[in-house]
């Protein structure tokens, strides 16, 4: 069992978000916390002590750590077996003023520095395509969704408020990795036809609990795609508690 480690109690305390994820490859379901806070001093120092606690490798932490600058919001996520431990950075107020300025070019949206099961490390950019039409960013979700087993065509109607003004679409390519990520929270989408539409996960290993968790949490984000290390992936982000994270951290109490 992982040590108890008092400081993610307090990052739970302190965060001004948390959520919950799963990502299922064909080797089974990969489950997630994240908490999210707004850049500042304070979080940005809570943050880097939570992650050298968490054994992230100093020279990830000061990757990280450069990039905070221009940042409106921070991040940590980690798996229950602590073996997983991503830290994050959020440029949207960046973002909103190039497209005010009429610049609706690719720019990154959130930077990830990724300390892997295998003891790797990665550094992702999730670059945004501003206002990106439909019949853009909904063909590689529906290829996600129906190689991981959902049916496309319900999620589809489930989905269909997804516009170029409700959905923030960013796309990552890297070494071994091509993969896109779909913020929905701005769309109308209703609680009960996403966990209608997400029951085939059950079947699969992990994944009663994502169709469990989603009858009373809204969908926050949904990503998919292909890395070198997982293969083909889909993982469902939905809005969580602090109390939840802290159970699902074995924490609880």
């Amino acid at each position: 069992m992982p040590q108890r480690l008092p400081i993610l109690s307090e990052l739970a305390r302190s965060a001004d978000a948390c959520e919950v994820s799963w990502s299922f490859t064909d080797g089974g379901a990969e489950e997630r916390v994240l908490f999210f806070f707004g850049a500042s001093v304070a979080a940005a120092g809570l943050v880097a002590r939570a992650a050298r606690a968490l054994e992230v490798p100093a020279a990830l932490i000061g990757a990280w750590s450069a990039a905070l600058p221009g940042a409106d919001a921070i991040g940590l996520a980690l798996r229950p077996d602590r073996r997983s431990v991503r830290l994050y950075t959020q440029y949207w107020e960046v973002l909103a003023a190039r497209v005010q300025d009429g610049r609706l070019d690719a720019w990154p949206l959130y930077r990830g520095f990724k300390a892997l099961p295998d003891g790797s490390t990665r550094h992702d950019d999730y670059l945004c395509l501003p206002a990106v039409a439909r019949d853009v960013f909904w063909p590689p979700m529906a290829q996600g969704f129906a190689l991981a087993g959902l049916d496309a065509a319900q999620g589809e109607a489930v989905l269909a408020d997804l516009n170029a003004g409700s959905a923030i679409f960013t796309v990552t390519q890297g070494a071994g990795r091509q993969s896109w990520l779909t913020t929905v929270r701005r769309a109308r989408i209703d609680r009960m036809a996403v966990s209608r539409w997400l029951e085939p996960l059950a079947q699969r290993p992990g994944g009663k609990a994502v169709v469990t968790a989603s009858r009373s949490h809204d969908l926050v984000h949904l990503a998919g795609g292909e890395d070198a290390v997982k293969g083909r992936f889909l993982t469902v982000y939905l809005e969580s508690t602090p109390a939840d994270v802290l159970g699902r951290l074995g924490l609880a109490g």
